[in-house]
């Protein structure tokens, strides 16, 4: 059984070197570079200034030369409430909260988030509603987002209100 084993072992491994096409391990193998880009200018290889190869791509060992870095600027409150808003909401609502057809109304001319006080939008978001219900003016489901933080629901509420001015 080990022979059956080793035996198929090396040819999995013959089989692999011949499909890169890499040569067989040969210890008084000479490789000669100006000659292998030459016939292979179609594969992708990557030889250094000491003639290391790196095939398929891959990067060689040359240092690369980093340019100067750039430090980011801080996270406001503005920009982790944008955030907030564009990993829960803009899927449904838009970027622009302009809304997307057929699947959330336009936030900035929205009559429920203009005449809701920000304690019943926070209550709002966190039940939604569904299509059937009689308050529903598109028959798309609201979801709720009761897994929420409620400072994060909070967050979220105060900006909508904030798109209203």
């Amino acid at each position: 059984m080990n022979k059956v084993i080793q035996i198929t072992g090396l040819s999995l491994i013959f089989l692999l070197l011949m499909a890169c096409e890499q040569p067989l391990p040969e210890s008084d193998t000479v490789v000669d570079i100006k000659q292998l880009t030459e016939s292979n200018s179609n594969q992708q290889a990557s030889i250094d200034a000491e003639g290391n190869i790196a095939p398929f791509g891959f990067a060689s060992k040359q240092p690369v030369a980093l340019g100067e870095l750039v430090i980011a600027e801080p996270v406001t409150e503005a920009t982790a409430t944008l955030a907030l808003y564009n990993v829960n909401c803009a899927g449904c609502h838009g970027g622009d909260a302009a809304g997307v057809q057929g699947l959330g109304l336009n936030l900035l001319d929205s009559e429920l988030i203009a005449g809701s006080s920000q304690t019943d939008l926070v209550a709002f978001l966190k039940v939604g509603r569904l299509p059937d219900s009689p308050d529903s003016v598109t028959g798309v489901p609201m979801p709720s987002f009761a897994w929420m933080s409620d400072a994060d629901i909070a967050e979220i509420s105060a900006y909508l209100k904030g798109l209203q001015n």
